[in-house]
């Protein structure tokens, strides 16, 4: 039953992040990326800690863990939204969201030197073939990814800040509860966004003045991208694992081309529907478990 609850919320949470490409994208057509950041996480973190202290859902946490809950901010948001955001203003959504499924690539590695989670030969096959079922899914005609190499390069430092979180996040996610972790480390991402906000962009927002338009996907970023999605992954994290739960960032892509085609128009091609498939079937092959099977590859 607790695995069930963990799979149902970790593709809420998948779905949760391939709608936040585009809302990011809406955003950043009217304010820049430290004016974007900093009003998400600001909301976010004032939604977090009102209705955690009514509901008393944030736990004390140990003194000795205050520089893990630093250091995981750095990595997310801080790093993370850093390379997202100023990524997303040279490529298009559906980019940006593929190259988020190259997460599930390292994982494994980055698992077994953290926990020592074996890698299995289901793990290492599913994710393989899910990733190569998410090229298919962004390809064109021509078989070919045309993509501005400043904007990968930025997404890459995304990814990487990512593998730093998982590991983080998946020890303290078994002494303290996903609303915490989630909580402290929006706040601490806050605080470390705002002085560059001041420095760099506040007069040009300013003198932007107050868009719904743009600021209404930044509500929704704050609620559901800042908040809810990482409450949903965190636990995932706690009852699967890193890599099983990691793995999912695979079908990120597929919802994002869906939603780039409702919002910008991008059509699929045939390839790209068989890439869907191939994604479905490599997370399926990836949470295998054999009885028999108690080695790893390492």
């Amino acid at each position: 039953m607790r695995n069930t609850k963990a799979y149902f919320a970790v593709v809420i949470a998948m779905l949760i992040w391939a709608f936040s490409f585009i809302w990011s994208k809406q955003a950043l057509s009217t304010y820049d990326p430290l004016s974007v950041l900093s009003l998400r996480l600001l909301l976010a973190s004032l939604l977090l800690f009102i209705i955690g202290f009514l509901t008393g859902r944030l736990n004390k946490i140990m003194r000795t863990d205050w520089k893990l809950f630093l250091v995981l901010s750095f990595w997310e948001p801080f790093l993370y939204f850093i390379g997202e955001n100023y990524g997303l203003q040279r490529v298009s959504p559906t980019v940006a969201s593929v190259m988020m499924a190259s997460i599930p690539i390292f994982l494994p590695l980055v698992a077994w030197f953290s926990t020592r989670e074996k890698i299995t030969l289901t793990k290492t096959s599913g994710t393989i073939l899910s990733f190569l079922g998410v090229f298919l899914v962004i390809i064109n005609e021509k078989m070919e990814l045309v993509a501005d190499i400043w904007g990968i390069l930025l997404l890459l430092m995304a990814v990487f800040s990512t593998l730093g979180y998982s590991v983080l996040v998946n020890k303290l996610a078994h002494k303290y509860n996903a609303y915490t972790i989630v909580s402290y480390q929006s706040l601490f991402g806050l605080l470390a966004f705002i002085p560059l906000f001041f420095t760099f962009e506040f007069h040009k927002t300013w003198e932007t003045g107050f868009i719904w338009e743009a600021i209404s996907p930044i509500i929704y970023l704050a609620v559901f991208g800042s908040s809810v999605a990482f409450i949903l992954f965190t636990y995932s994290i706690k009852i699967l694992g890193i890599t099983r739960s990691g793995i999912f960032t695979n079908i990120i892509p597929v919802f994002t081309a869906f939603f780039s085609f409702a919002f910008y128009g991008e059509r699929l091609l045939g390839i790209n529907y068989l890439g869907i498939i191939i994604v479905v079937l490599g997370l399926y092959i990836a949470q295998l478990k054999f009885k028999k099977n108690t080695s790893g590859l390492l």
